[in-house]
């Protein structure tokens, strides 16, 4: 009996002593809250949001401008409603997309606080994470805004959307002015990039360029993404390690001329130079490539080329080739061995 009365109290210690030291961490990291950070923080905004057919799919997108900003500072999370997200930069402004737990729940409220959650805020305050030499620290913001609710049709946002898609979505005026960097060095290798010139039947009519960029040595997070050359874009699909744009003139008629550039485009290229915009660890990067190479025109009879679209009989005939070949191959395997046991 006196055996199991210390057993019980050894357990109703322990309890007791592991409530205290989580309530203590929580409190801890609740206030340590910077009075003073190293970079500037303007007005926040919020803009609920509901997605799908039938707006099952709820939840909140954060707009953080941030400038005067160190490259050795990273901003990471953010904390909002009991929800907390990843900030992903987009030039100066980080945006994150927070989603509601519930599927069913077609209602935007504040989600219900959770044991663990280390900070108790008001509605309209949330609170930023970020490193600063190795030190992960927070800073908390009041008096954010609300920005007019918006509906997604195909599903919930992504957080890496093109700045100019954001810029519609937060209500922000076109004419911000658009400043991206190009990366010194990438962690991938591109090799000679080559553009070529086509034409398409008078039925259909227009011009455009295919650009050919084949990239080596990536790894599997970063994703290749467009492609920015003689005033015009497009995305980049892989197939086999080389990607592919089709660039298409506006003019429906047949004209080579170099593109007027538009207001938003955000470079200023040679001829002979292009850009590539990637997404690595959630940040959009880009990086400028020059001395590509020319490849001989070509006319489409049935249209412009459309390479997210495959031939299926193509496909099939390429796919019954390589099973040619692989048999072949395996044939040719059983028959040396069977020879050098001979």
């Amino acid at each position: 009996m006196k055996h199991l009365k210390r057993v019980l109290f050894s357990v109703t210690v322990c309890i007791v002593l592991s409530l205290n030291f989580q309530c203590a961490s929580s409190s801890a990291i609740s206030n340590k809250t910077e009075a003073s950070i190293p970079f500037k923080v303007k007005t926040i905004a919020f803009q609920e949001w509901n997605a799908g057919e039938n707006k099952e799919k709820t939840g909140i997108n954060i707009y953080v401008p941030i400038t005067e900003k160190e490259d050795h500072i990273l901003i990471d999370s953010v904390y909002f409603k009991n929800y907390k997200g990843q900030l992903v930069r987009n030039y100066s402004r980080y945006t994150s997309v927070l989603r509601h737990n519930s599927v069913n729940d077609t209602i935007i409220e504040q989600q219900q606080e959770k044991p663990d959650y280390p900070f108790n805020l008001a509605e309209n305050e949330c609170v930023i994470r970020y490193v600063d030499n190795g030190k992960v620290r927070y800073s908390k913001f009041s008096n954010l805004i609300q920005k007019e609710s918006i509906y997604y049709k195909d599903g919930p946002p992504l957080a890496y959307q093109r700045r100019r898609e954001a810029m519609i979505v937060s209500g922000e005026e076109s004419h911000v002015a658009l400043k991206p960097t190009f990366q010194p060095s990438t962690t991938f290798k591109v090799k000679t990039i080559s553009f070529q010139e086509w034409y398409a039947g008078i039925k259909v009519g227009g011009t455009g360029m295919n650009v050919f960029v084949p990239i080596v040595n990536k790894d599997e997070h970063i994703k290749i993404d467009s492609v920015y050359f003689r005033n015009l874009k497009a995305k980049l699909v892989e197939d086999s390690g080389r990607y592919t744009a089709v660039l298409k003139n506006k003019s429906p008629y047949y004209t080579f001329k170099k593109a007027e550039k538009d207001p938003d485009f955000p470079f200023t290229l040679e001829d002979n130079e292009c850009a590539i915009s990637f997404v690595e660890n959630g940040e959009v990067k880009y990086i400028k490539i020059s001395d590509l190479n020319e490849k001989r025109g070509v006319y489409y009879e049935n249209g412009p080329p459309n390479i997210y679209e495959r031939d299926p009989n193509r496909d099939r005939i390429s796919a019954i080739k390589e099973s040619i070949i692989r048999k072949h191959l395996n044939f040719m395997a059983l028959k040396n061995n069977y020879l050098a046991k001979l």
